[in-house]
């Protein structure tokens, strides 16, 4: 049998368990409601400032991005305009090289044609002399005076022909050459 304080003691230590429990349960309860709530805050007030600022740094940084994409772009438009332009220049320079050849082979014909003409005729001339004359003597002269006058007319014509040449060659190359100092200026302009 159980005695009777005991029995008595009993329910008063259970009454005191069960509100110890409570007591406990209660400060537990009050404290960590108060930790999780001031953790929860604390950790949503971090978060949305870190979203914030991650949020104003992608901003910034796309915008920066953006921008730095448009002016890309546009060097890049540019360029591609400049280097349409430059090869435009180009090529009018190798067209106006060839007009001055096409113009400077026309003459050099013209004046071909006309040296042609004159020694025709004076290889006319000569056959008249040849045919003129009535010695050996005079024959043998005859002949001497006209081949040192084809001589002098050949190299004549051919001193002719190389300066011609040579005029024509200088300016044929000048647009070309106009165009290689604008490239140059350019080259060190960039360096």
């Amino acid at each position: 049998m159980v005695p009777a304080k005991a029995v008595e003691a009993a329910p008063k230590a259970a009454v005191a368990q069960v509100a110890k429990d409570q007591l406990v349960s209660k400060i537990v309860t009050v404290e960590e409601t108060s930790i999780i709530k001031s953790g929860v805050e604390k950790m949503t007030k971090t978060a949305e400032t870190t979203a914030e600022k991650v949020t104003a740094t992608a901003k910034g940084f796309f915008a920066d991005m953006q921008v730095r994409a448009a002016e890309a772009a546009e060097k890049g438009k540019k360029l591609a305009m400049d280097t349409v332009e430059f090869q435009k220049a180009n090529f009018a320079a190798i067209v106006e090289a060839g007009k001055i050849v096409a113009k400077g082979a026309q003459d050099m014909g013209k004046t071909n044609v006309e040296f042609a003409k004159a020694n025709f005729a004076d290889m006319q001339a000569a056959v008249k002399e040849m045919i003129a004359v009535r010695t050996p003597t005079d024959f043998v002269k005859v002949q001497t005076e006209l081949t040192k006058k084809a001589f002098d007319t050949a190299v004549s014509q051919g001193s002719k022909n190389t300066e011609a040449v040579v005029k024509l060659a200088s300016e044929m190359f000048q647009p070309i050459s106009n165009r290689i100092a604008v490239t140059t200026d350019l080259f060190k302009k960039a360096a």
